[in-house]
């Protein structure tokens, strides 16, 4: 598989919040949030600034959910990052 373009495979972290008392809360509100943390598997080659293994925050509205080899990952495109962390 070799990713193409401006476009960008990442790995979707999916982050647990935990409540002053130690208890770890729902991913319900992280659902709601328009932006999610992931990390870059692999990027195309007309991407600039991004490698791959950088964490990245990026705008899920645009990103799409797909599977391979099992593994549910996004695709997104280089414009949808909005930082590398």
């Amino acid at each position: 598989m070799k990713v193409l373009n401006k476009f960008i495979l990442v790995d979707k972290v999916v982050e647990q919040k935990t409540s002053k008392s130690g208890l770890i809360l729902s991913g319900e509100e992280y659902k709601d949030m328009r932006y999610h943390y992931g990390s870059v598997v692999q990027h195309g080659m007309n991407v600039i600034g991004i490698e791959s293994g950088d964490k990245i925050m990026y705008d899920k509205v645009q990103s799409y959910e797909v599977v391979i080899d099992g593994n549910r990952m996004v695709v997104i495109q280089e414009k949808d990052v909005v930082c590398v962390l």
